[in-house]
């Protein structure tokens, strides 16, 4: 790889906004520390360091080939307890015989050999399908919390099954859990019962959480492969801007055999789906050279963006979580 010029990618604006401005917040939501009367204190402190600091300090990293993941989720497991006809991360794709769950093994391979490159990570996400379907969380926990280069974490659920006793415990004593993320899909049959099991026994433990209501999502079209030009495939991708950068273990494969960071979680799901070789160029192995891991953050080309809807135009608001019972298939 070309010797990368890093006052070059402080300058472009793709770049800034993805990478820069991303690793403020981030930080700052850190520096805030956790939910309570304790932010009363950290909270005038983090605000001067968002003003006066943060920025010029990242880009100083930067000039120097440091690297500081603003925020990466984590795919657990493609097993889902629902099947939502228009789940962004496409999990209605998956068959029942072909999911991707992650081990306990590989997800902590994965985890070392992204530290061993990066300097730090903000935030990690915990997500599925259901994370909370992944047997082996309460000692992933345990990993996390022991792993000093991951600054805080949270874990995206969709409410339907409840959280089991040793992960409670493990979030109870937890110092860098921010939340638990609970989806409201209210309207779906049975859940609403098991929202409020889960809500009981998140404010019985203590541990913060949020419920993300709002019940719309955006129409999904069928993923296919649609043919566009280079051009357009990044005219797509701007026009979508997906921030929630996306990693999954390799599992030891030939391709990326300690796992791939993606563009987002639709990418890192169709690299499963439709194998690494389709999409090149798209992801950063995690053992690619630090310089790749902020390349990335420049990039404006990836072949996934031509199997998704175009973003330039409106879609349409339809109610959250539809469920179909159809396996889904990529044309």
């Amino acid at each position: 790889m070309k010797t990368l010029n890093y006052q070059k990618l402080l300058e472009n604006p793709l770049f800034v906004s993805r990478y820069i401005e991303p690793n403020i917040n981030w930080r700052h939501s850190y520096l805030n520390g956790k939910r309570g009367i304790k932010r009363l204190f950290s909270y005038p402190y983090a605000s001067l360091m968002r003003k006066f600091f943060l920025r010029s300090y990242f880009q100083k990293r930067v000039l120097r080939g440091i690297v500081d993941i603003p925020y990466v989720e984590i795919v657990l497991t493609t097993k889902c307890t629902l099947r939502c006809e228009h789940c962004c991360n496409l999990m209605q794709y998956f068959t029942p015989k072909a999911q991707y769950v992650g081990t306990l093994e590989n997800i902590i391979e994965s985890l070392e050999q992204l530290c061993s490159k990066v300097s730090s990570i903000n935030r990690l996400r915990l997500i599925g399908g259901e994370p909370f379907l992944f047997k082996d969380l309460p000692q992933l926990l345990d990993y996390i919390e022991s792993q000093k280069k991951i600054l805080t974490y949270d874990i995206l659920s969709n409410g339907s099954i409840d959280i089991k006793e040793p992960i409670l415990q493990r979030m109870k004593k937890s110092k860098k859990i921010r939340k638990v993320s609970i989806s409201d899909y209210s309207h779906v049959p049975n859940i609403r019962l098991k929202q409020e099991s889960i809500f009981k026994n998140l404010k019985k433990y203590r541990i913060p959480f949020s419920f993300l209501k709002g019940g719309t999502w955006h129409r999904l079209e069928r993923i296919h492969k649609r043919g566009r030009s280079k051009e357009q495939i990044i005219a797509n991708y701007l026009s979508c801007r997906a921030s929630c950068v996306s990693l999954i273990g390799g599992g030891g494969g030939e391709l990326a055999p300690k796992g791939a960071i993606f563009v987002c979680a639709a990418a890192s799901s169709l690299s499963v789906l439709k194998g690494l070789e389709e999409f090149e160029g798209d992801y950063i192995d995690l053992m690619d050279e630090t310089d790749r891991f902020l390349e990335f953050y420049a990039q404006d080309f990836y072949k996934s963006c031509d199997y998704c809807q175009d973003y330039s135009k409106p879609s349409e608001k339809i109610l959250a979580a539809i469920q179909t019972r159809e396996v889904l298939r990529i044309g």
